[in-house]
């Protein structure tokens, strides 16, 4: 079960929020305000023609001219707001442009971009619209500026300074918010020029823990492992190797290795291991962690860690406690709601980030989930041959041999015997495919099974494949319904329709006699 958890910062130490705290009420603010022109300025009679001159218009636009400074002029942005403070400082410059970062927050990876943006309009902002000038600072109130949801002072060289504060959103306008320069003139600002300054300064730490996957880079997954407290067992994912062989049609990428050996679902393996790539968090919650909070954050003793292997490098993601949020009614009745597990990744491993459990399907996956109902697929080219034996006595050596043709616009020939006597070609594709159709219904790891009905030995021309060169499928009866057990390589693994037994037996005996095949069951 999750436990709350909860990291306290020290006087000097990075912040690791464990909550969602959502801003307080601005203003004590009641009543919807509507932006209204004030009183001695109503519009003109219908009949009247207002004439604006060049003057008054660039008048009336030096108005809203709240700060018109350069950037290499400031030496530091300082933003409180009700979430906490931080100071955004220059950090250089690149191509002429100043490049910024934040004040114990330089080994973050922060986005520059959003950043930039930032201190770009704390020393060039110009608001929208004029809306009044107040008489009393209590009326500042009513626009959300008595308890500001931002304040923002920039300090130049030149020892001037430029203060704003930041208010509420205009009702129906909430693309814009109020604000004031010096606690007299009220502006609207489009809100998306102050928005930087509301949140803490982890807000601008990047999210992307993981970089996305570029398949035209050549990079591709080997193996993926995934360790986790409820498994007794990792799940361990690894790439087949492609056959060298040009006439080798491999069906299948990957194949499960633990707990068990299977193929691995053709759509949902390759969709759940590349989904790693381009994991985003939903928000950075310490940076430069110290011990206390590492432990706090539960990644000395994590829920998951997940690995990937690929041929350019390795990839980590670990996962530790869970974010719980603890609400109480009126009648004392607790409720608690997950909103995420900290983490961190071999990318970015001092930033532990917050990551919602709904991307990180390892968190929960199980090998079921992600693996092939047909679990045996070998290429028929692939094989030597296929031995077959069953409880009607009837013992077949099914041989294939490839004959390569020296003539590239000449295809192969292939051979086929039956106990060592040429058989046709097509009755031993037809066998073949109905061996390799048997598909697992339900997962069965018992050790319990009923009588052997059939035994096929796939024995491959290359000896690394299978085990020691082959694959051994036993086919089970089961003692507790009318169903039969798959079991691969001496495991019990899978349970099917009797029908498919059935039809087995019935097929090899028409294969053998020169009748019918029935490929469907």
């Amino acid at each position: 079960m999750a436990q709350e958890k909860k990291i306290i910062m020290g006087k000097n130490a990075k912040i690791i929020i464990f909550s969602l705290i959502g801003l307080a009420v601005l203003g004590g603010v009641a009543a919807v305000l509507m932006l209204t022109a004030p009183a001695d300025k109503q519009p003109a009679e219908e009949s009247e023609t207002s004439v604006v001159s060049d003057e008054e218009a660039a008048a009336a636009a030096a108005e809203l001219v709240l700060c018109k400074r350069t950037e290499t002029e400031a030496e530091r942005i300082d933003v409180t707001n009700p979430i906490g403070s931080y100071t955004i400082i220059p950090a250089g410059e690149k191509d002429g442009a100043v490049e910024w970062t934040i004040s114990g927050l330089e080994n973050a990876p922060l986005d520059t971009a959003s950043l930039s943006a930032s201190a770009g309009y704390a020393v060039d902002l110009e608001a929208s619209e004029f809306v009044i000038e107040v008489s009393d600072s209590s009326e500042l109130a009513k626009y959300g500026l008595a308890e500001p949801a931002a304040q923002i002072k920039t300090k130049f060289s030149d020892g001037t300074e430029f203060a704003l504060k930041v208010g509420i959103e205009v009702p129906n306008m909430t693309s814009y918010v109020y604000a004031t320069a010096d606690d007299k003139k009220v502006y609207t600002v489009m809100k998306s020029k102050t928005s930087g300054y509301t949140g803490s300064a982890l807000g601008y730490v990047q999210t992307e823990t993981i970089p996305a996957y570029d398949s035209e880079s050549g990079e591709a997954v080997d193996k993926m492992t995934i360790e986790r407290i409820d498994l007794e067992e990792p799940i361990v994912i690894e790439s087949i190797e492609p056959e060298e062989d040009e006439d080798t049609i491999q069906v299948y990428s990957f194949r499960l290795t633990s707990p068990y050996t299977a193929y691995a679902d053709l759509t949902d393996a390759p969709n759940f291991i590349y989904g790693l790539f381009g994991l985003t968090a939903t928000s950075a919650e310490c940076v430069d962690p110290d011990k206390d909070q590492w432990e706090t954050a539960g990644l000395n003793n994590p829920n998951c860690v997940v690995t990937v292997e690929t041929n350019v490098k390795t990839y980590t993601l670990t996962i530790g406690a869970a974010l719980v949020e603890t609400t109480t009614d009126e009648e004392g009745n607790e409720t608690k709601k997950l909103n995420g597990f900290y983490g961190v990744t071999s990318e970015i491993p001092n930033v532990i980030y917050r990551f919602d459990a709904s991307n990180i399907p390892a968190l929960t996956v199980q090998p079921q989930e992600i693996m092939s109902k047909l679990f045996l697929m070998p290429y028929i080219y692939s094989l030597s041959s296929i031995d077959y034996s069953d409880s009607e006595g009837r013992t077949i050596n099914l041989g294939i041999e490839t004959i390569k043709s020296a003539d590239e616009e000449v295809g192969d020939i292939h051979k086929f015997t039956v106990n060592g006597e040429t058989w046709d070609e097509q009755a031993c594709k037809d066998i073949y495919q109905y061996l390799i159709s048997a598909s697992g219904e339900e997962l069965y790891f018992d050790e319990d099974k009923g009588d052997l009905i059939a035994e096929i030995v796939y024995n491959y021309k290359k000896k690394t494949d299978g085990v020691n060169g082959k694959d051994i499928v036993r086919i089970y009866e089961s003692n507790t319904d009318r169903k039969i057990i798959l079991n691969l390589n001496g495991e019990n693994l899978y349970k099917t329709r009797q029908i498919y037994a059935t039809q087995l037996l019935k097929n090899i005996g028409n294969f053998l006699t020169g009748g019918e095949i029935t490929l469907t069951y």
